[in-house]
């Protein structure tokens, strides 16, 4: 695909150029909507859910507050399981179903236990690692999702662009052939 070499002036467009704009504009959209494509459909299957185990976590409590985990954090942190907690203070264990688990953390589930200041807590959770693959497939999606808005804009400045060029074109051509 080749321009006219008609233009007399650098950057100037002739109405025979319309057409190879207009393809390029929209395979430059082909293939932002068939990456947005791929990126939506696909985008998850590089995820892959693991299971994690935490022992001896330092720093947790046991009281009538919610506890997070330290790894709460953790992308599509789901399925948290305490399977056991230490009193530090005591050095004692405490039962597991004296917990009430919720979501990224946990709160003492009965009163039969006094509150605890100071817990190791291990627990269990299941989470997706991010890999090079789901770094990259998310910023593919992220940055198509921020260039669609300024893609739109520049899509109707072109075909505006066109529509005058053949416009302008239609007209000159007319005053030329009644002015002779």
């Amino acid at each position: 695909m080749e321009l006219s070499k008609t233009s007399k002036k650098k950057a100037q467009l002739s109405l025979g150029d319309a057409p190879t704009v207009v393809l390029l504009v929209g395979l430059v959209f082909l293939l932002m909507a068939t990456f947005a494509f791929i990126g939506e459909k696909y985008g998850d299957s590089v995820l892959t859910t693991t299971t994690a185990t935490i022992s001896n976590e330092t720093g947790a409590w046991l009281n009538g507050t919610t506890y997070t985990v330290d790894n709460s954090a953790a992308l599509n942190f789901d399925s948290l399981i305490i399977t056991s907690a230490i009193n530090t203070t005591s050095n004692t264990s405490i039962g597991v179903n004296n917990f009430s688990v919720s979501g990224t953390g946990y709160n003492n589930a009965t009163s039969d236990i006094a509150n605890t200041s100071t817990v190791w807590v291990s627990y269990t959770y299941t989470y997706t690692p991010t890999t090079t693959a789901y770094n990259t497939t998310s910023d593919l999606q992220t940055e198509l999702g921020n260039n669609t808005s300024i893609a739109g804009i520049v899509l109707t400045i072109a075909l505006v662009g066109i529509v005058l060029t053949i416009l302008i074109g239609v007209f000159v051509g007319i005053r030329r052939r009644t002015a002779i």
